[in-house]
């Protein structure tokens, strides 16, 4: 049995916010492996409009997202 997964949002906007360094490599290395917004969003717990607003003020994800297509 497996435990329900926690919505990240709120964890990873609070990363973002103390180590945007940390923050851009965990959620580059899942745009780079899903290599598209509604799969990367899921796995990492976010919804997909809090993804897409962040791939909009973000030219590192845009390109995380590119080298994952």
């Amino acid at each position: 049995m497996s435990l329900p997964q926690e919505p990240r949002e709120r964890l990873l906007s609070a990363l973002r916010r103390v180590d945007p360094q940390a923050w851009r490599a965990q959620v580059g290395a899942v745009l780079r492996a899903y290599g598209e917004v509604g799969a990367a969003a899921e796995a990492l717990g976010v919804r997909a409009s809090t993804l897409v607003a962040w791939l909009d003020r973000d030219r590192v994800l845009r390109s995380a997202l590119a080298e994952g297509a």
